[in-house]
This record gives C-alpha cells, structure tokens and sequence, in this order.
C-alpha cells in the first residue's frame, strides 16, 4: 500500500502519494476558503502549508477507513486557514496593501459541479461560475458545507459521512446532502 510505504520513509512512495493529495488538497482549499479571503491569503499558500504539516506528521496517521486520510488532510486545511484567521487578527495587517489576486481557478466548479473547463470560452465560463460557487458555499451553514466537502471532495460514501458526522444511518447523510446541494442550488 503506497500510504505505508510513504509513512515507513520510501522515497517514490512519498513523491507519488504527494501527487496525488495536491489536487484534492487544492479542491479542499478551495471549499474552505472564499472569494474575500483569496485576496488576503492566497490558497496555494494554505495548500503548501496543509501538505508540510501533513508530510511531516505522516507516521502519526491511523489509516482507520478509506476516507480517513481526506478528512484528515481536510480538518488540517480547516485548522491552518483558521491559524491564519487567528494571526491575521492579531497581527491587524492594513488590508490595503495587499493586492487582489490575479486570475481564477476553476477547482471548485469542477470538484462541486462535475464541470470540465477545457475551452477558452469554458474557462471564462467556469471562472465566472467559481466566484457564484464560493459566495453560495460561504452562504450555506457549516454542516452543509461540510456534508459537500466529505461526498463531492472526500469521496467520503453516505456510510462514512454518517459515522462522521454523527447520524445513526446513512440514509440522514444522504438526506442532509441531498438538502446541502439543493440549497447550492437555489443559490446559484
């Protein structure tokens, strides 16, 4: 299993399963992080952070089921960007030196959606349905954001997101999801 492998130290193992959480780690992110706070802190950022801590905290990982390792990543992007909330407050940065971010990532839209932007027209489609996608995520509350993020990110089954979240079958995940995305929708 590449996952042991990486966590008994195996070179090829680490580099390949660093290949593989990048882009969920970047869908994560992306979930977690809205539109206004892209501009103060940039999610690649949140991303190198969430997989170093990761990487180096690997050996102390409990592999408990197959979703196990996304949510772990996911409470760990969940923790850093509310790190950064923390420092950023304390700090108290003058918001008007920064400068917005430049150009749009489509991640979301694709993990949440399913969309594929491919064309140039898609892409300019996909970035304006991206920053629609943030502000209607930010709007749902934090039990639904986190019922989209353990199925559509996590590819958490209803069973799993039912154990997660505290239901007694996976028939209430699956209602809560069901009811999550219906929201999104409305909102869209």
């Amino acid at each position: 299993m590449l996952l042991v492998a990486a966590q008994k130290g195996d070179r090829s193992a680490l580099d390949e399963l660093f290949e593989r959480l990048l882009p969920r780690v970047r869908r994560i992110a992306s979930l977690r992080m809205g539109c206004r706070e892209s501009e103060l802190w940039d999610r690649e950022d949140l991303v190198q952070e969430t997989l170093i801590d990761a990487f180096q905290n690997l050996e102390d990982f409990e592999h408990r089921h197959d979703g196990a390792l996304c949510d772990w990543l996911a409470t760990m992007v969940q923790n850093n960007l509310r790190d950064h909330h923390r420092r950023r407050r304390a700090a108290k940065r003058d918001v008007g030196r920064l400068a917005p971010r430049r150009g749009h990532s489509t991640v979301l839209s694709d993990s949440v959606l399913g969309h594929d932007s491919t064309t140039p027209s898609r892409i300019a489609q996909a970035a304006e349905l991206e920053q629609q996608l943030e502000t209607a995520l930010l709007a749902l509350d934090e039990r639904q954001r986190r019922v989209i993020e353990l199925r559509k990110l996590c590819e958490f089954s209803f069973e799993e997101i039912a154990t997660e979240l505290g239901f007694s079958s996976p028939s209430g995940a699956r209602s809560l999801f069901s009811r999550a995305m219906s929201e999104l929708a409305e909102r869209l």
